[in-house]
């Protein structure tokens, strides 16, 4: 009971997230040299930290007193210049270069702690909270150096509007993820020419938007300065079109007194090693700017020529933080050998359909299934699932609980052939979960600590999820149900799907074997389900038939002995106290086995 109360109340009460992020990896990029020379390489990370690198990862930097970029090395736990140039030199035949080389997980946890502590406010959840029709509003916005938008208006009122078949935008991923209960309609200001798109033209540059360098000595040079110049270029923007915007149109859905969401387009693209040309959801925290007494607050920032990343899957994972998730994706990870992987928008955007969201991040941020909606499974039995995006909220998941009191599993069907679950592999995924954390790559000092895990194959392979033998998942496959501290936990699914044909069921079914031990596993085979239970336990041996059983409280007192020799037997457990209990076994073979189950 207090778990689930505890669970509510994250439902109920919930501040601003506090990793709010998109993180791209290799998005090309094009540099010119001092000598006119061009270097094609790319740029990973998301608005906390991003950085330039080869095909093969070795880190890129600007040297600032030459202005070339040059390889990075490691010194005393900072980027340092070397002599090196990418296109020349071959990394890896230069002692002490390393693939990957960028700050610490400590210092990026700095970074976005500065970034977003700011921008947190305090905001009640209730049964309400993100249900109804939301009014989004875009700003375009193009420095004093651009020309017009090059995209059409059509092709992005589309992305954020479309509700034709085939659709992929905005509005039609949250009503279909929300199971009808999120209608997000964008308005465009200024107001498009036809398919021209009309924009604010800003008093500055691009290049004053961006760090500075010997070749760019415009740019800002401290955090404080990105910040100032972001929130004044802004409020500038929302001033600019604050008039043109209707006085009947309802941006405060909740009515707290802030606009719900403001996307900010910007002419061009993705920069270089900095964190304010690059899409991020952020607050404007800094100014104060109000549309129509309402004060503009959460705000997505997209790059309109960012090609790949500027589509409906950045948009979604955007509007997600605004609607209060976090990231579930690891700052560290060079490989993607991730907690999550493809099975959530949080973690990693799949295009050009963007995936569901895990059914606990859509109970927990989305507020679109109750916790009731995902029940516990306590009983030995075949059971049938629906798949994530369904047309009801019914059977869509199932929690197992584990020796972690705040941790439990939890396991849910995904369909490939639906439009917004385009992911590689079909059918069931397990995953475990610990709410009284707020996404993923969270840093104690020590350890990376993890919201939601998903399991998989030792070998992080992505797609291998559900390479699991024989179409099984108990301690003795890889990988084996666990707690985050790696305690097994003693649980046995069998019989469900792994890889789905073309044609996926409506329903996936699946059986459950309830609490058993380790040794249920073994050569001899030993079941005692269901655990925990309330009346009586059964027990079972597949091979020898069982000709003893004593069983023990938590002070190792014989409370029960029993003489047999059957292969299933039926002990009443009614009358004993709640609790943990022991069970020792010895077979025909005089073959000994130790199990444990809970007495409720």
């Amino acid at each position: 009971m207090q778990r689930r109360f505890l669970f509510m109340l994250i439902l109920l009460f919930c501040t601003l997230q506090q990793s709010m992020a998109a993180y791209f990896s290799n998005v090309p990029r094009t540099l010119v040299q001092p000598d006119g020379d061009t270097l094609h390489c790319y740029a990973s990370g998301d608005e906390f930290y991003n950085w330039l690198h080869d095909a093969e990862g070795y880190t890129i930097i600007q040297n600032p007193q030459t202005g070339y970029f040059v390889y990075a090395a490691m010194d005393n736990h900072q980027l340092v210049p070397t002599a090196w140039i990418p296109g020349r030199d071959n990394p890896a035949q230069k002692g002490g270069l390393r693939p990957w080389l960028k700050i610490s997980a400590k210092e990026y946890q700095q970074r976005k702690e500065a970034m977003l502590a700011p921008a947190r406010r305090e905001r009640l959840r209730d049964e309400n909270t993100n249900k109804g029709h939301m009014n989004n509003i875009v700003i375009f916005i193009r420095f004093a150096d651009d020309t017009n938008f090059v995209n059409s208006f059509e092709s992005v009122d589309l992305m954020f509007n479309d509700s034709v078949a085939p659709y992929n935008s905005m509005f039609t991923y949250f009503r279909e993820t929300s199971y009808n209960q999120l209608f997000i309609k964008t308005h465009f200001f200024p107001q498009p020419n036809g398919d021209l798109i009309l924009s604010y033209q800003d008093t500055l540059t691009r290049d004053y938007y961006v760090p500075w360098s010997a070749t760019d000595t415009n740019g800002y040079q401290t955090d404080s300065a990105r910040t100032a110049l972001e929130f004044q270029l802004l409020a500038r923007a929302v001033a600019y079109v604050e008039d043109i915007i209707p006085t009947d149109l309802d941006l405060d859905y909740n009515h707290d007194g802030y606009v719900d969401n403001v996307c900010f387009v910007v002419r061009g693209d993705v920069g270089d090693w900095n964190v304010l040309l690059w899409p991020h959801r952020w607050a404007l925290y800094g100014v104060e700017s109000y549309i129509h007494s309402k004060r503009v607050w959460d705000f997505n920032f997209q790059l309109a020529d960012a090609g790949y990343y500027f589509s409906n899957s950045t948009l979604c994972h955007e509007m997600f933080h605004t609607l209060g998730a976090p990231d579930l994706y690891h700052y560290s990870d060079t490989t993607n050998q991730d907690p999550v992987g493809q099975w959530d928008l949080m973690c990693y955007n799949t295009h050009p359909y963007p995936q569901q969201m895990l059914i606990y991040m859509k109970a927990k941020y989305g507020n679109w299934v109750s916790y009731d909606d995902i029940p516990e499974l306590t009983e030995y039995g075949t059971y049938s699932l629906r798949p994530n995006l369904s047309d009801t909220i019914d059977r869509l998941a199932y929690r197992i609980t584990t020796p972690d009191p705040w941790e439990f599993i939890i396991m849910e069907y995904r369909n490939k052939a639906l439009q917004y679950d385009k992911t590689p592999q079909g059918g069931v995924i397990f995953y475990r979960v610990n709410p009284l954390l707020g996404g993923n790559s969270g840093y104690n000092g020590e350890d990376v600590l993890d919201e939601v895990y998903v399991f998989r194959r030792s070998n992080g392979v992505d797609n291998a999820n559900f390479n699991l033998a024989h179409n099984l998942f108990n301690p003795t496959t890889i990988p084996y149900p666990c707690t985050s501290s790696g305690e097994p936990v003693l649980v046995s699914f069998s019989n469900f799907s792994r890889y789905l044909s073309s044609n996926p069921p409506a329903f996936m079914t699946f059986d459950y074997e309830g609490f058993v031990g380790v040794e249920d596993y073994a050569d001899h085979q030993m079941r005692v389900y269901p655990n925990p239970a309330t009346s009586s336990i059964f027990i079972s041996s597949e091979l020898e038939p069982i000709q003893e059983v004593a069983i023990y409280n938590m002070a190792g007192q014989l409370i029960d002995y029993i003489k047999t020799l059957n292969h299933s037997i039926n002990v009443d457990i009614s009358r004993y106290p709640s609790g943990c209990y022991f069970l020792k076994t010895i077979d025909a073979s005089q073959h000994t086995e130790i199990s444990k189950f809970i007495k409720q």
